[in-house]
């Protein structure tokens, strides 16, 4: 059986963070939670993992932050990234994917709410190389 997929999940708000995790692990993925970008920075660092799933808004910094420190460096440039956010126009559909750029890349960016089977296509498709 082939290893499972290793997330790190940052997310501020506890609740949210342990039914997305719940949610995931039931995918079969291997899912670490972290809730503030500098743990998730030492995590991702010591772990290196398949994906990382980044809220926009965080206690110590801002998502795309903690995104930029983490791909400025050799070992993490092409870390596959999905922002998980509020903060999309309001004419962004509730559950829709969209891009957020960072660093002078593009990340897909899913607008809250949404259904979890739209979060389980979003990270299927890019822990296969489609996004």
């Amino acid at each position: 059986m082939p290893e499972a997929k290793r997330i790190i999940l940052l997310e501020d708000d506890k609740a949210s963070s342990r039914l997305l995790s719940t949610f995931l692990e039931s995918k079969g993925y291997d899912v670490q939670e972290s809730h503030e970008g500098r743990f998730a920075i030492e995590m991702a660092l010591r772990d290196t993992p398949d994906l990382m799933i980044v809220d926009v808004l965080l206690p110590d910094m801002h998502g795309s932050e903690a995104v930029k420190k983490l791909t400025a460096t050799e070992r993490m440039h092409d870390l596959k990234v999905l922002f998980l956010t509020s903060l999309l126009s309001k004419s962004t559909e509730a559950g829709k994917v969209t891009r957020l750029k960072v660093a002078g890349k593009e990340y897909p960016a899913l607008a809250k709410p949404f259904k979890p089977a739209s979060l389980e296509a979003v990270v299927a498709d890019m822990l296969a190389g489609e996004n």
